[in-house]
Parts: C-alpha cells; structure tokens; sequence
C-alpha cells in the first residue's frame, strides 16, 4: 500500500511511495501532527542520484521492523534537497556542527515544538556494522533519551542553536584577520583528514577550502575546535 508521497510532484519523494513508513511531507499539517501526538520529527533529506540515499530507502526504510517502530514513535518527514535546499542548508549546518562531517542521506532528529535537532547522522545501517548501531537500535535509545533525558536533549539543542545563530551574525572587518583565515583553513583540513571522526561524507566546499589554503604560507598554529555535548549512541 502506497504511503503519502505517492502524490509528490518529487521523483525522490515518489521512490519513497511504497515504503511501510508513515513518510509525511514537510509543511504545517505534519509539523502540527508531531507536536500534537509529542512525537520527535524524524527528518530525512536526499535527493534522485544519491547512492547512499537509494541504499537506506531500500535497506531500512523498507524494513518492517523498522518501520514499525518509526510509525509508533516518531513523525517521519521527507524531504528532497533539489525542492527546498533552504531545509538542507539549515540541517545539514547543524550535522556538521554535530559530527565533523556532511552528506546525504541528511537524517536528522528534531524536537516538534521548536524543530531544533538533536541527533543525526547520514546513512544508518539496518544491523550493527562499520562499528555503527543497526538503525532499530538507534531508534529506540533516541525515543527513550527523548522521554526521559529532556535535560540532556535540551542541552544539545541550545548549544546547535547559539552557533548557527552565531554563524549568521556578520562579523566587523577587523575581526577577518589572518588568525581566523588560519583557523578556518586548519578545520577544513581537519574535516578531509583520514583522523576526521564521523560517516565519511567530506564535502566540496572544505576541500576548496583546503585547496586554496595550500598556497599560504602561515606558521604553524594548532586549532581545537570546540567539543559539542553530544548525545552518543
């Protein structure tokens, strides 16, 4: 039986049409679904050609156990980066900040009150593997972190929220100066480094980043980036 997306206007979206979740598009009736039944919005974004994203709609996302529990639990959204990149930009500023690194599937956690995240990740295996939880498993740990641990999930969402406020403010002229070009030159490489933690999704603009930063020559200068209170799986 065909779920919701079956009358998109997305091509992605429709190959989405036969899996047993819920899927809702994004817009207000599922927005006020989630926080009428205080159900955590389970929010996946990706598009046509994405490899990964074609492996979980045929891996997890077509599990029944999985979506089972989804369709119990959670408010499943999706969402096709090529239709509202304005979505993708906002989340995917948001995993980086979690994870180090980007790519897609972009599956993100959000509380339905405020739709602040907090937990993601890309592409979730439906068993344990690559020394990541099965999809199921990870589920149900956010489900009981969201029922019982609100402190902690509220400690999370505050510190995503102060640095992609702090992300959009403008910064004056003399704040541009070399140490912050070093800075963000040493965290670009970072992310691309074969010591980066996270899914290995690098994304193009830290490599540009990186690239350009090749024909500097600075002093050497260490950079530790600021640890996030990560909810860990």
């Amino acid at each position: 039986m065909s779920n919701r997306l079956a009358a998109a206007q997305s091509l992605y979206l429709r190959k989405h049409a036969e899996n047993p979740i819920d899927w809702w598009s994004w817009g207000d009736d599922a927005i006020a679904t989630a926080r009428q039944d205080n159900k955590p919005i389970f929010l996946s974004i990706g598009y046509s050609s994405c490899h990964w994203c074609t492996v979980m709609e045929g891996e997890a996302f077509s599990d029944q156990a999985i979506a089972d529990y989804m369709n119990a639990y959670f408010l499943p959204i999706k969402v096709d980066r090529e239709e509202r990149p304005d979505i993708d930009s906002i989340y995917m500023q948001a995993l980086q900040m979690m994870t180090g690194q980007g790519g897609w599937p972009l599956n993100i956690f959000l509380t339905p009150d405020d739709l602040l995240p907090f937990y993601g990740g890309t592409y979730f295996p439906v068993d344990p593997r690559y020394g990541h939880p099965g999809f199921l498993d990870v589920l149900q740990h956010l489900r009981r972190i969201y029922d019982d641990e609100q402190g902690k999930v509220q400690a999370v969402k505050t510190e995503i929220l102060g640095r992609l406020q702090q992300g959009t403010a403008i910064q004056s002229p003399e704040l541009l100066d070399r140490e912050l070009l070093t800075l963000g030159l040493q965290s670009s490489a970072g992310i691309l480094s074969a010591d980066g933690r996270g899914t290995r999704f690098p994304m193009i603009p830290y490599a540009e980043v990186a690239l350009r930063g090749s024909r500097f020559q600075f002093a050497d200068a260490r950079y530790d980036a600021p640890q996030l209170s990560l909810i860990h799986i």
